[in-house]
Formats: structure tokens, C-alpha cells, sequence
């Protein structure tokens, strides 16, 4: 998914750092006790390789990747897809991209998250039905009407474009209505 060969091995390096430190030394399971959570599973994932495939279908299927940024980097190859080593945590990952210069965070979240974030909003998207039910006070893009195949993928991201632009013209993301200001200073080691 790299756009070079360059920036393969870069996020090799990488992801074999977060298996040395993190999952290596730590591991009681093959799900290395972290990945998928709880709440994924309950969604009804059952191995982490189905969580990353989930994430691959979200960013699309002929995106690479431009660069591989470092904790709080800011992107420097102009527009396109980075990836950045961070935590997993919601919290963690959302105050290292603020430290970066992210203005917007595009959240999706299955069975539903409060995360907001005091320096940058947070906008959430979920596709599962139940958690459109149970907490719509909390997403601001609701695509559930894609599993129902009420809606296009095409139509999902127009709607969640249409929503970046109106929280950048001020609207305030659920988060921001509800008062949820969550920030984590990062750690000194790597986290999961």
C-alpha cells in the first residue's frame, strides 16, 4: 500500500519496532491481549487480521500510502494518504495528530466512542445501526443506510465531506456539543 518501495520498508521498520516493544515482550495470546478490543469483538471480530481489513476497505482499495510520519510529525509531501505511528488509544492517537497540525479527525468508530479532543474536532462516524440507536447523541455521520444498502459508499463520503466542511465553518461536532475534551500526553515508550 506504500507508494515506493522507500515507503514500504519505512513502515515496516515501524510496525516490526511495535512487535519488538509492545507485542513481543507483553504477549500472553495471539491477540496479544490489546487487539481487537473488547468492543470488537463484541461487534463481532474475531482476529485482528478482520479489524485490518476493515481499515483497508475504509481508506479505499487503490490509495497508497505518501509517507510514514514519526509520532507528532507533521505531513510534509503535500495532500495525500500518511500513515502515522501512534497508539491505538482514541485519546493518545488524537492529541499526537493535534501535536502535528491536524485540524479535523475523522473518527470511525463501530460500537460507538465519546472522544472529543479540546485542540482539534472530532467528528464520528459509525455504519452500525445499533450504535446510530443507542448513542446518536454522539455521531455526527451516521452511514448505517450503507449495510442496509440504503446508501452508497459514494454517498457515504459525501456525507462525511459535507459534514469536514461544515465543522470547519464552525459547526460543532458532537463532541464539542457534549463538552468531551479528552487529551492524553503521550507517553515517553511506545503504547498499544
Amino acid at each position: 500500500r506504500a507508494i515506493t518501495p522507500e515507503i514500504g520498508d519505512k513502515f515496516l521498520r515501524v510496525w516490526q519496532a511495535y512487535q519488538d516493544e509492545v507485542v513481543e515482550p507483553y504477549k500472553t495470546s495471539d491477540l496479544s491481549d490489546s487487539q481487537p478490543t473488547k468492543g470488537n469483538i463484541e461487534g463481532g471480530l474475531t482476529t485482528i487480521e478482520e479489524k485490518a481489513l476493515g481499515n483497508l476497505e475504509k481508506i479505499g482499495k487503490k490509495i497508497s500510502y505518501i509517507d510514514v510520519l514519526e509520532p507528532a510529525e507533521a505531513p510534509a509531501q503535500g495532500p495525500g494518504l500518511y500513515f502515522m505511528d501512534t497508539s491505538s488509544a482514541a485519546a493518545e492517537c488524537c492529541t499526537i495528530q493535534a501535536a502535528a497540525g491536524y485540524v479535523v479527525h475523522a473518527f470511525p468508530t463501530g460500537q460507538g466512542n465519546i472522544i472529543g479532543n479540546p485542540i482539534m474536532p472530532v467528528i464520528k462516524i459509525t455504519g452500525n445501526p445499533r450504535t446510530v440507536r443507542t448513542m446518536s447523541e454522539h455521531v455526527d455521520v451516521d452511514v448505517s443506510g450503507v449495510v442496509r444498502r440504503e446508501m452508497t459508499i459514494s454517498d457515504a463520503g459525501d456525507a462525511l465531506i459535507e459534514m469536514i466542511v461544515q465543522t470547519a465553518n464552525g459547526r460543532l461536532t458532537a463532541a464539542e456539543a457534549l463538552g468531551h475534551k479528552e487529551f492524553v500526553m503521550t507517553k515517553l515508550y511506545r503504547s498499544a
